[in-house]
Parts: structure tokens; C-alpha cells; sequence
């Protein structure tokens, strides 16, 4: 149903969608930034599974963010942002 709407919530929808998608693309550049070794030193999962998460991620929101797997994609990259992010590549004290 949320697919077919029109005017002002459909717009509202493809906004959101954008944002999404911009969102776990932001991801998918900061996941792919720090050094491979950072994230094993943190403890962290690979690098490149940082990196895929978000390209999935990004993917899914394109194709139907407000979905069930969009859900779970948007807690991957929320994850990736609050405790990744700032693990390896965050300011240093």
C-alpha cells in the first residue's frame, strides 16, 4: 500500500527512500576509508563486510526501504554509525 501513494505521502516516501539511500552510501565511503587493520584491531567484523553491508543496504532502501529486510538494513547501518564508525575511524583522544 505504501508503494502506490500519491501527492504529498508519496513525495514524503521518496524522501525518505533518498535519504536511506544517501545515508547508507555515506556509510559505504567512511566504511571504506580507515585501513583493514583497524577493524581488526578494534574487534570489529572485516572491513569488507562493513563495506557490503552498506552496499546492500543502500541497495534495499532504493528498491523498498519501509520493508522488512529495509528494517534490518537500516539497524546494520545504524550500528555501522554509532559503534563501528567511531571505533576505527573516529577522532582519537
Amino acid at each position: 500500500m505504501i508503494d502506490t501513494l500519491t501527492g504529498t505521502w508519496g513525495t514524503v516516501q521518496l524522501i525518505i527512500q533518498g535519504a536511506l539511500v544517501v545515508w547508507a552510501l555515506v556509510g559505504l565511503v567512511l566504511a571504506a576509508l580507515p585501513p583493514a587493520s583497524a577493524y581488526s584491531v578494534e574487534g570489529k567484523w572485516p572491513k569488507p563486510a562493513w563495506i557490503a553491508i552498506c552496499a546492500v543496504a543502500a541497495l534495499l532502501f532504493a528498491i523498498r526501504p519501509l520493508g522488512f529486510l529495509g528494517i534490518i538494513a537500516m539497524v546494520a547501518v545504524g550500528v555501522f554509525f554509532a559503534d563501528v564508525r567511531p571505533a576505527v575511524g573516529g577522532r582519537r583522544r
